[in-house]
């Protein structure tokens, strides 16, 4: 029987994931490989060629379930990415050096700190002045890689892999705000940076959903489909999970946690200098004329440090601790000064158990998520609705926590929500899906 399918694919930290899905919603194939990371301590960099092969294994493996048929067609393939790792490509549309990943400690920002100042630097780009953004790691490409000076544009990973399946070279919204190349409050390119790389960022400018051109180097049976750049994974993730919405908290509980709102947009410069400070990041969401106030703490990271402590591997121990720490009593066990390299505790004594020390770690942690949130939502206006996703919300000490903190919350089970929600992406793309109003979830055109 023929069938019309969609393929989202996420270029992750850790995986290149793939799902087809079919117009109800359905998975009806999935395929994932490694991100093809090359690792010296703490630094990592890839081949963007390396990737690419990576992705036309994936789509591949798809093409190879025993669940598609010669009828099967793919009508839009959507592409979502990490933020803040991308390609310099070279005026052939080939790249000239290597992609550095958003965590590696390499890159010039002491350039940009000497050209602008903190404040305006914060005001404009929506980013705190690190080596984060990528204007930072073009730099280092630039004095360390003799190609890099060749290059004509830069673009994002999930732009680059739609460009080379045979797209347009576009700049995502989400995706370029994370760059230090944008002004996130006028919503053009920032020349005070460009002046420091040169200008490099696409001519044209699309929102996730966007047609961006026709796949060509991909698997026959998805020749022709729409292609889409559907932005940052996060924010591809909360769409998936109907949390993409004005008003909305998407909550997501991986190895770091993200709170992302969604509000109307622009904020103003005042605004984006007084959450940068804390590290708190402005960008322009997937749901247009909206921005994403996104900030980020390692809760899952540092949990997952407690449990190894513990000795608790096996899922059924996993979730027996979490049952004796819902009823246990904390004692004077403290979590303090938290960050990526670790965590302390205090106020271990005679009394302290197992199930004292979860509880104990994940109140504090929460606790230090819900002060963030506060200060997040100092201007986000007021939430309507709080969805909780990722792999902790199946640890019952965690949710039990998040409720006393945060109050009612949905909890959402969609997996692989990058890669589902880029494919909603690619039907909106592909005329096949209507594109939601702001305040309102995605449907699928055949759910019953």
């Amino acid at each position: 029987m023929a069938q019309d399918l969609v393929v989202g694919i996420d270029a992750g930290t850790t995986r290149v994931k793939a799902l087809a899905v079919d117009l109800s919603g359905r998975v009806v194939a999935q395929a994932a490989e490694p991100t093809p990371w090359v690792r010296s301590g703490a630094e990592a960099q890839m081949d963007p060629d390396e990737l690419m092969e990576v992705v036309g294994n994936v789509l591949t493996q798809l093409t190879e379930d025993s669940a598609w048929t010669m009828q099967t067609r793919v009508i839009g393939i959507g592409v979502t990415s990490m933020a803040e790792a991308g390609v310099l490509v070279g005026p052939d549309g080939s790249a000239v050096a290597p992609a550095i990943a958003f965590h590696d400690p390499r890159g010039r920002v002491d350039l940009v700190k000497a050209a602008i100042d903190r404040e305006t630097f914060h005001g404009h780009v929506g980013m705190r002045l690190n080596n984060k953004p990528s204007v930072a790691k073009i730099l280092w490409l630039q004095d360390n890689v003799a190609s890099s000076t060749g290059a004509t544009m830069y673009l994002n990973i999930a732009e680059w892999i739609v460009h080379r399946l045979g797209g347009d070279p576009v700049a995502e919204l989400s995706l370029v705000s994370r760059t230090g190349l944008f002004d996130v409050v006028d919503r053009v390119p920032w020349q005070a940076t460009l002046d420091l790389v040169g200008d490099l960022l696409p001519d044209r400018i699309t929102v996730a959903g966007e047609a961006c051109g026709m796949a060509t180097r991909v698997p026959s049976s998805m020749q022709g489909a729409v292609l889409t750049a559907t932005g940052m994974d996060h924010q591809s993730a909360a769409f998936a999970c109907g949390a993409a919405t004005t008003g909305a908290l998407f909550d997501s509980m991986g190895t770091a946690e993200a709170f992302l709102r969604f509000t109307p947009g622009p904020l103003s410069r005042e605004e984006l200098i007084r959450l940068s400070e804390r590290d708190v990041a402005v960008l322009w969401s997937v749901i247009p004329d909206h921005v994403c106030v996104l900030g980020a703490l390692v809760t899952g990271l540092s949990l997952e440090r407690v449990r190894r402590l513990l000795g608790i591997e096996s899922f059924g121990d996993r979730a027996a601790l979490a049952e004796q720490a819902v009823a246990a009593d904390r004692g004077q066990l403290r979590v303090n000064e938290v960050d990526h390299t670790g965590l302390s505790l205090v106020g271990v004594d005679d009394d302290a158990s197992p199930a004292a020390l979860w509880r104990a770690s994940v109140m504090d942690l929460v606790a230090a998520g819900s002060d963030l949130l506060a200060f997040i939502e100092a201007s986000s206006g007021p939430r309507r609705r709080t969805v909780l996703a990722g792999g902790w919300v199946h640890d019952a000490m965690v949710v039990h926590a998040k409720w006393e903190a945060i109050g009612d919350f949905e909890v959402s089970e969609v997996d692989e929500a990058g890669a589902l929600g880029a494919s909603m992406f690619a039907a909106i793309a592909a005329g096949a899906m209507a594109r939601p109003a702001a305040d309102a979830r995605p449907v699928w055109p055949d759910a019953s």
